[in-house]
């Protein structure tokens, strides 16, 4: 299982870096995707929310390949956004990531229950980090349709941040639970 759980941290660093060179990604979301789905492919039968959480990272690798065909003027990720259009777009797969780090926070919590690291604690308490920055970040859409890009510009700038260190929480609460399934197996 401690391969499963360096799998979803693998993925989850290949979504959050966009390491780009001229437009090609060196490390595509598909692939983040694609990891995170085997990794809670493996970790599904401990409890359903790895289940939901597997769910979710099949639609973000199907979303993300369609994307590239039917959407690909518009940017995944792209800071000021200027039309609805846009906005539609995006808002299914920020969804669906959503339902993604929900179901590995609490199937990471559920798993660990009791356990005397507190690592259930650390999960609920990541999971609703990471929540309050995505709904922070998912308030300020609609004032960045509305309002001049150049007002917006540290709003945006501050959920991308909350929104970002939310993600890096959840990826080192990801490695330190693979950590701690060795230790008990061993």
């Amino acid at each position: 299982m401690r391969s499963a759980y360096y799998r979803i941290v693998w993925g989850l660093l290949f979504v959050l870096v966009d390491l780009k060179i001229e437009v090609v990604d060196v490390l595509p979301d598909m692939l983040g995707y694609l990891l995170m789905a085997s990794g809670l492919w493996r970790l599904q039968a401990l409890n359903g929310y790895f289940r939901a959480g597997h769910l979710s990272a099949w639609l973000l690798l199907i979303w993300s390949v369609l994307s590239l065909f039917w959407f690909p003027e518009v940017g995944t990720g792209g800071v000021p956004m200027q039309s609805v259009k846009e906005l539609m777009v995006q808002l299914p797969s920020i969804c669906l990531h959503m339902g993604l780090m929900f179901g590995i926070c609490r199937g990471i919590q559920a798993n660990s229950a009791g356990a005397e690291s507190g690592l259930d604690h650390k999960a609920r308490f990541r999971g609703h980090l990471f929540m309050a920055a995505q709904l922070l970040w998912l308030i300020a859409y609609p004032f960045i349709l509305n309002l001049d890009s150049g007002d917006m510009i540290p709003v945006i700038f501050i959920c991308s941040l909350a929104v970002m260190a939310a993600e890096i929480a959840v990826l080192l609460l990801v490695r330190l639970a693979g950590r701690e399934w060795t230790e008990e197996t061993e």
